[in-house]
């Protein structure tokens, strides 16, 4: 009881303080939606659910980060060629950090989505993923949660070869339409957070298709419902928005008993896109995740995975 409590308040620790620095200094890249997956990850479990280490996490993150706002910067591509470059180096890090921690996919497809070059995002990123790491290890320090002990990840190079294979070829049919047709957010990046894990042989919720599909909708739908109802308040400050928003993310976890991290991402999301896409962010976010746990299941099928 007493670990759960610790690890719900350093989550909303965290994304407060994330939005409140956003707020008080205008700099909108400061909000780092994966943060609030991280927290998930790292608070709400009484684990780590990643096969990684703090000092990995760090190193990924920062170099993602990185790598995303110099692909918008320096690759003369279209938005779509751009953000499929970044998917396939993320899934190279990915694998070369012999890790499973797949949410720095969405470090790296982030910037090039929204079109980010303001190096604020990266320095955001690692400062917050340095400081969920921080928290996670203090609370392992106070015997709140289990000591994390890392394993790397070894895998077959011909099941890495052909699962990254399907992962691409997937992400750039589908973010090809998404993307000509402005409805960007069906591959928004913690959604291809989520495509990844749900294509790991391994993947638990695999087995919970439904429970992934409605969890990652009603987060997207919590966070664009609290940004337009709030934002008509005068004066009603962002903060407070992640706020009521980090709450309803808590409980959607505790109803489905599914710490699925992407989806606690997609909530903190609709705070950082433009106000005139909030409307529909819910719908192409609900339309995304359901073709890509369709596709994802399909290959396992293929597979014969179990789940």
């Amino acid at each position: 009881m007493k670990s759960t409590l610790f690890g719900r308040l350093s989550m909303f620790l965290v994304v407060l303080v994330m939005v409140f620095l956003a707020e008080f200094t205008g700099e909108k890249e400061i909000i780092f939606p994966e943060v609030a997956a991280l927290s998930v990850g790292c608070f709400l479990t009484p684990f780590l659910v990643w096969k990684t280490s703090y000092f990995r996490m760090i190193l990924v993150i920062s170099l993602c980060a990185l790598l995303g706002v110099l692909i918008v910067i320096f690759v003369p591509l279209s938005l779509w060629w751009q953000f499929v470059i970044a998917f396939v180096i993320g899934q190279i890090v990915l694998y070369f950090s012999r890790t499973s921690f797949a949410p720095l996919i969405s470090a790296i497809a982030l910037p090039v989505l929204i079109q980010t070059r303001s190096f604020v995002y990266v320095i955001a990123a690692i400062g917050l993923t340095v400081l969920v790491c921080s928290l996670s290890l203090l609370l392992e320090k106070m015997h709140l949660k289990e000591e994390n002990h890392y394993e790397p990840v070894i895998s077959n190079i011909r099941y890495v070869l052909s699962v990254n294979a399907f992962r691409v070829i997937s992400v750039a049919l589908i973010s090809f339409f998404c993307i000509r047709f402005d409805w960007r957010f069906c591959v928004a990046p913690p959604l291809l957070v989520a495509f990844t894990e749900l294509t790991n042989k391994n993947s638990g919720a695999a087995k919970r298709p439904f429970s992934v599909v409605t969890l990652v909708s009603l987060c997207a739908l919590c966070g664009a419902v609290c940004r337009i109802s709030f934002s008509s308040i005068p004066y009603f400050p962002l903060t407070m928005v992640a706020f009521v928003a980090c709450i309803c993310v808590q409980i959607f976890v505790k109803i489905f008993a599914l710490p699925f991290p992407p989806a606690a991402a997609m909530s903190v999301l609709a705070l950082l896109i433009p106000e005139s896409a909030v409307m529909f962010y819910p719908v192409q976010v609900a339309a995304g995740i359901f073709v890509l746990t369709i596709f994802a299941l399909g290959w396992r099928k293929i597979m014969n995975f179990e789940g």
